[in-house]
C-alpha cells in the first residue's frame, strides 16, 4: 500500500531583493526586484506502509518544506502529491488524523501543564473513544518510560523527557504515518538513544510509517533501513542504507594491532597510515583490495588483531554532496 505518492514535487519561495542600506530599503517598498528560491525541484516518492525513512539533507537542502507539504502546511508549487489518498493541501479532518508531525525546534506541550493533562487534550481533540485512548496510553507510557513523571509540569522535567513526552502525545491517536524532524536535537546520548528504541519498538508492527530526519547518523542508522538523500531540493540518492557505501568508492579503513617490531615503509606499500597509537596501526585502502590487504597483512607481519571496517556514513553521505558540488561547478 503507498503511504506517500510524490511526483515531481517542487516548492518554489519568492522574496523582494533588498539593496544595502536605508536609501536601498525605500526603493525596495516601490520597486523591488523579486528573487525566486526553489527549495525543492522535481521530487519523486514512493512509500510504503510499514517503512521506516532516513531523509537526509545538508542545511537548506528541502528537508523540513517537504516534510511541510506532507502534512499540509505548505503547498505545492507544482507537482502531484497524495498521502494516504488524499492531497495534503486540503487538511480535511479525515487525513489530519492519519498523520504526526514533531518538529524538533518546536515544543508541543502546555508549559505548566503534566503530559497526563496534556494527553487529555489530545484526546478530546481527536475524538479518540475512552478504550482505544486507554490502551494507546498505556502502550505509549510503557515504551517511552515516562510512567513516573506523567503528573509533573512540563517546565519540571529535562529535554528528553519533554521529547518522549511529546512523541507520546503525538501517537495517542494512532497515526499510520509519524513525521520526526530532528527527534533527538538538542538531546544527551541517554535519552536520544531511548527515543531511538522507542521508535524501533513501535515501527516493528508493520502498521506506522515513519519519515525521520536527522544530522545525527546515530539516528538514521539505529532506526531506518531506507535514506532518500536530497541537496537543494533535489533527491541525490533513494535506497537501503547499505546501498550507501557503494556510493562513490570511499575507503575502507583496516585496523591492524601488532604483538612485535613493524616496519613502517613496507605498512606505507599496502595503503594510507591514516593513524598510530603505539601498536595500533589505522590504514585507509580503496574498497576492492581491503580483503587482499588484511592477507598480505596476517601472512607477512606480526599480527595480534586486525579489522576490516566499512566508512562512517557521515563520510559516505559527505561525498555525494561534494559530488553534487563538484559536478555543477563543471557545468
Amino acid at each position: 500500500m503507498s503511504v506517500i505518492s510524490a511526483k515531481e514535487l517542487s516548492r518554489r519561495y519568492w522574496f523582494y531583493e533588498k539593496e544595502p542600506g536605508m536609501a536601498g530599503a525605500l526603493r525596495s517598498l516601490f520597486s523591488g526586484r523579486r528573487r525566486y528560491v526553489d527549495a525543492v525541484r522535481m521530487l519523486d516518492l514512493e512509500v510504503g506502509l510499514g517503512e521506516v525513512i532516513g531523509f537526509l539533507g545538508p542545511n537548506g537542502a528541502g528537508k523540513t518544506t517537504t516534510l511541510k507539504m506532507l502534512c499540509g502546511i505548505l503547498h505545492p508549487s507544482s507537482g502531484h502529491l497524495e498521502v494516504l489518498g488524499h492531497r495534503p493541501s486540503r487538511r480535511e479532518k479525515d487525513f489530519l488524523r492519519q498523520i504526526t508531525y514533531v518538529a524538533g525546534q518546536r515544543n508541543r506541550l502546555f508549559w505548566d501543564l503534566p503530559a497526563e493533562d496534556y494527553f487529555s487534550f489530545c484526546q478530546v481533540l481527536y475524538e479518540i473513544p475512552d478504550p482505544v485512548y486507554r490502551r494507546n496510553l498505556d502502550e505509549l507510557v510503557e515504551l517511552a518510560g515516562i510512567g513516573e513523571i506523567l503528573n509533573v509540569p512540563q517546565r519540571k522535567l529535562s529535554a528528553g523527557q519533554r521529547k518522549r513526552c511529546e512523541i507520546v502525545g503525538a501517537l495517542l491517536h494512532d497515526p499510520r504515518l509519524i513525521l520526526l524532524d530532528e527527534p533527538t536535537n538538542a538531546l544527551d546520548l541517554i535519552n536520544a538513544r531511548r527515543i531511538r528504541r522507542f521508535i524501533q519498538n513501535r515501527s516493528r508492527d508493520g502498521r506506522h510509517t515513519f519519515l525521520v530526519t536527522s544530522h545525527n547518523m546515530s539516528d538514521i542508522e539505529g532506526v531506518c533501513d531506507r535514506v532518500v538523500v536530497i541537496d537543494g531540493g533535489t533527491k541525490v540518492f533513494d535506497g537501503p542504507i547499505t546501498g550507501l557505501n557503494r556510493q562513490g568508492g570511499h575507503s575502507k579503513q583496516v585496523r591492524v594491532t601488532f604483538s612485535a617490531e613493524w616496519k613502517r615503509k613496507a605498512l606505507e606499500e599496502l595503503g594510507s597510515i591514516v593513524r598510530v597509537m603505539g601498536d595500533e596501526v589505522t590504514l585507509e585502502v580503496p574498497p576492492d583490495r581491503a580483503a587482499a590487504v588484511a592477507r598480505t597483512l596476517l601472512d607477512n607481519f606480526p599480527v595480534r588483531d586486525i579489522s576490516v571496517t566499512e566508512p562512517t556514513l557521515e563520510r559516505v553521505i559527505e561525498g555525494l554532496y561534494e559530488g553534487r558540488e563538484d559536478g555543477e561547478g563543471e557545468k
